[in-house]
């Protein structure tokens, strides 16, 4: 006897559940990344958030940017790579990050919304004392991205191993 096809709601509810998440990287010249602090938690971040519904990840970075940093995204979305994470007890995720605007760090300027207190401007070495060993490798493969042109695949932050 042959096994029972599930019914389309079965199907439906057996699928993985995930969200994504849209982060934009912004430069300057010697490619240092700008990063916020937020306010809700002791963290450093790239400007960003979480895709909400309705939007798809490129509407949701700009959306995000302009909220946290006051810029307005132009052009085309430039897609640097995408970041699979799976963290302990919260469903995955996928994290798109966008090429953003290379700055002239003396004229730019950030308009801070009531989520970030700070932004800064430094070198992936400078900021791994701010941020762990962790995220600064992550930081390292993106600024590796931007200089190169390549597009990255990372998982929880790091080259996926074979």
């Amino acid at each position: 006897m042959a096994a029972q096809q599930p019914t389309y709601e079965e199907w439906l509810g057996s699928m993985a559940r995930s969200t994504s998440a849209a982060g934009v990287v912004f430069y300057d010249d010697e490619f240092r990344l700008l990063l916020l602090h937020a306010t809700y938690e002791d963290s450093w971040q790239l400007p960003g958030g979480t895709v909400e519904h309705g939007q798809d990840p490129w509407q949701a970075a700009v959306r995000e940017v302009v909220e946290e940093t006051g810029h307005h995204l132009e052009g085309p979305p430039g897609l640097l790579g995408v970041d699979w994470y799976r963290p302990d007890g919260l469903d995955p995720y996928a994290q798109f990050l966008f090429r953003g605007p290379c700055v002239d760090r003396e004229g730019f300027a950030v308009t801070l919304s009531d989520e970030h207190d700070a932004w800064e401007l430094r070198s992936v070495e400078e900021w791994e004392p701010l941020i762990g060993t962790a995220q600064a490798a992550r930081l390292r493969l993106v600024r590796e991205a931007l200089i190169t042109g390549t597009t990255l695949y990372l998982q929880d932050g790091h080259s996926p191993r074979p």
